[in-house]
């Protein structure tokens, strides 16, 4: 069936790409006072054409729609908003979805192909913080999240902080969005990439527009992406077609239909086991500290401790309709309807224990298929016009989704091999135990601008939810395990109020409380009767100030705040969540850019986060983490990026950037430590014509060792960071 999908596919995409026209020339008008060169790069991303740059200023002004349903512009909106767009995607090289996101202020990502790009942000990890596409919540982060080619991608967007009104369940650190480019009814565009670097590491794109005719445009984007991986046996790959067709069949109203297949095989490395620094041929200082004496041996690094006929495959498709009506000039009727569709299968040995009385490695096993569907549809009214006699804007609207998962899993005997040369093996026979779960949930929002004065806006947002859940478990016989499973039906509800003030034209200040909610454990479908508990609870004080400097050459934010999350609900084991307590997050956020002269900008950020958990104390498990911090939470990060164009007043950009990671928790107890890191990014682009440009790239430039991520659900193994890649990319655009 694959063989199949890629070829019809590509034969699509090859006659519409082959139909795409050249778009003519342009000359771009500039106001006095701004740069020219820039304010060009900037209308020609806006208009949809590729921009080979990095060095992109934000836009303050700029609507982002993750942040409110408002069309409120980053200065506007009362909370953290970050944006990466798809031409400094492509300069900076990121391939993937994680790697992108994750060059944004006070962001890491880690995981494991069983928990794939998770997110720690503002002293929260994992399913805390919720994964979007096009503004959508498809499930649990930790289960529907794939790495994601970025090709495909138009923006990704950051909202930082609990975003439960806005989007639900989950969403206590925040928000990542990623957008999908869509059809531009302006003009027709064709864009291509190619790239080779090392780890035999491919990436291909190829993407256009065509203007059909003046109520009717078409865009399509396909890419695919491999690598070997820097570990043994552990190659993946995926490939990502997108689709969108968009009607404008009278001036009021718009139809955008869409559809995205996404085809994936994770890499089988789930980690490099730890061992006694006794035992250890080759131990790698500067990685970490156990309270054991265990390091990460030199001679394991590349070592894959998988069986060998381990399964990591995914494929998933998601059609969507969008409608848009301006019924009169003040009312806005808007409508999403989607069906999403994914089926998942891992077969893998996963965790890896040196065991001291063989000094072999100990495996387990462990596999799990979903069957995921779930329709849904967003209906809203948004209304400007006045209250009090003030200017006002609403958003009211119903949300409404319904999930039908199935969930098998299972865990045959383990097994024991040589550390330095494991014998691959096989999984072993398969018996599933099915675990149906579903949800009917029905939400009513709202969101309101009131402007005070003219230089006050109030800032407010509700959203009131009924989440019916049932989950089912089964035996491997068929049989009705009736005393694990439950139907409960949850009631969350969520707000946000923040006041919005300009002290001047190019300052901004604000103020905001929100609220956030996580219903049953940090996953809602590996719950089981025995983990039936309430709803953890969260709030948000923020405040902060967004400003413009020296006549638009940049801008700096600046944000402070403080999050508590009360009646933790957490996995404590593969397949199990406790009630445990309380966790409490304050920190500072800084980032700024400038253009220095008209053709070398800097971008810099630094974050500090103080994360700790409170009353964490679970008898049952023997766990007492009061005071510690949670893992994979750096108490500082800060980047460091600066681009200079036309070199020696050549068709040349030459950049670079840093990126600090502070000592880290690798477990719940803080008896392992993870070291501090830095890692560099250096990257010359020559544009041979307007047309086309080579890029030359060096990730990891001092090929720094370093630890990226500790699951705590495998505590006796981390995952490695990549080592040095150098990667060579042509981008040719029409």
């Amino acid at each position: 069936m694959r063989s199949k999908i890629h070829k019809t596919v590509g034969v699509a995409a090859g006659a519409t790409l082959m139909a795409v026209a050249a778009p003519a020339e342009a000359q771009v008008a500039v106001p006095e006072g701004v740069d020219r060169e820039a304010q060009v790069a900037d209308d020609n991303a806006a208009q949809g054409d590729i921009t080979v740059t990095g060095w992109r200023l934000r836009q303050l002004d700029t609507d982002v729609p993750t942040g409110s349903r408002l069309g409120l512009s980053i200065r506007e909106t009362p909370a953290t908003v970050d944006q990466i767009s798809s031409e400094e995607i492509l300069t900076r090289g990121f391939r993937t979805v994680e790697e992108a996101t994750v060059s944004m202020p006070g962001l890491i990502s880690g995981g494991t192909p069983g928990n794939p790009s998770l997110f720690s942000m503002r002293g929260f990890t994992g399913e805390q913080i919720t994964i979007l596409h096009n503004g959508l919540y498809l499930g649990p982060a930790n289960m529907v999240n794939r790495p994601g080619n970025t090709f495909n991608i138009e923006t990704i967007d950051i909202l930082k902080g609990p975003a439960s009104v806005l989007y639900g369940q989950g969403a206590v650190g925040g928000a990542v969005n990623i957008v999908n480019k869509t059809a531009d009814p302006e003009k027709d565009s064709l864009q291509a990439l190619a790239s080779y670097a090392t780890f035999n590491t491919v990436s291909l794109g190829l993407g256009g527009n065509k203007v059909l005719s003046d109520s009717t445009a078409l865009r399509l984007d396909a890419s695919y992406h491999r690598t070997d991986g820097y570990v043994d046996n552990a190659d993946s790959n995926s490939f990502n077609v997108t689709g969108a067709l968009l009607l404008r069949p009278r001036d009021d109203l718009s139809i955008e239909l869409s559809a995205d297949l996404l085809i994936d095989n994770l890499s089988n490395y789930f980690g490099t086991p730890l061992v006694p620094a006794s035992f250890a041929k080759d131990p790698i200082g500067g990685l970490l500290t156990t309270a054991s004496g265990y390091v990460v041996d030199d001679a394991t690094r590349k070592v894959n401790y998988n069986v060998s006929d381990s399964k990591l495959h995914s494929w998933q498709v998601w059609p969507r309709a969008v409608v848009n009506w301006s019924a009169t000039d003040n009312l806005t009727i808007s409508d999403t309807a989607y069906y999403f569709h994914a089926e998942r299968q891992w077969i893998n040995a996963e965790t890896y224990t040196f065991d001291t009385a063989t000094s072999q490695i100990t495996r387990d096993r462990f596999f799990v298929f979903h069957n995921q569907d779930l329709f849904g549809n967003q209906l809203s009214a948004t209304l400007a016009g006045s209250l009090f006699g003030l200017k006002n804007k609403l958003v009211v609207g119903i949300d409404y989704s319904h999930l039908d998962m199935i969930r098998s899993r299972g865990f045959p005997d383990g097994d024991s091999v040589d550390p330095y040369n494991p014998v691959a093996g096989t999984f072993g026979p398969i018996e599933e135990r099915l675990s149906p779960t579903r949800w009917d949930q029905v939400a009513l929002f709202g969101e309101d601008v009131l402007s005070l004065t003219d230089r006050l806006k109030l800032v407010t947002g509700v959203r009131a939810e009924r989440l019916m859940l049932t989950r089912e478990n089964y035996a491997v016989d068929g049989t009705l395990l009736a005393d694990t499973g439950f139907r409960r039906t949850y009631k969350p509800f969520n707000w946000r109020a923040g006041l919005v003030y300009d002290i001047a034209p190019s300052v901004t200040t604000y103020a905001s409380f929100s609220t956030g909610k996580d219903p049953v454990g940090s996953n809602i479908l590996v719950v089981n009767a025995s983990e039936n508990f309430g709803l953890s609870s969260s709030q948000q004080i923020e405040a902060g100030v967004k400003a413009d400097l020296m006549g638009n050459r940049g801008s700096i934010t600046l944000s402070l705040y403080d999050i508590k999350r009360r009646n933790i609900l957490t996995l404590i084991d593969l397949d199990t969540v406790s009630n445990v307590g309380a966790q409490k997050s304050r920190g500072v956020e800084l980032s700024g850019q400038f253009k220095v002269m008209p053709a070398w900008t800097v971008i810099a950020s630094a974050t500090y986060v103080d994360a700790k958990y409170e009353n964490f104390v679970d008898p049952t498990y023997g766990i007492a983490a009061s005071g510690n911090r949670p893992a994979n939470v750096p108490a500082w990060t800060g980047s460091f990026w600066t681009t200079v164009r036309n070199v020696a007043g050549l068709p040349v950009e030459l950049g670079g950037g840093v990126k600090y990671v502070d000592k880290r928790a690798g477990n719940t107890a803080n008896t392992l430590l993870l070291k501090p890191y830095a890692t560099g990014i250096v990257y010359g682009t020559y544009e041979i014509n307007p047309r086309l440009s080579l890029t030359a790239r060096v990730n990891n430039v001092w090929d720094k060792r370093y630890v990226q991520w500790a699951d705590i659900y495998y505590p006796n193994q981390v995952t490695l960071g990549e080592p040095r890649r150098i990667e060579i990319s042509a981008l040719a655009r029409f």
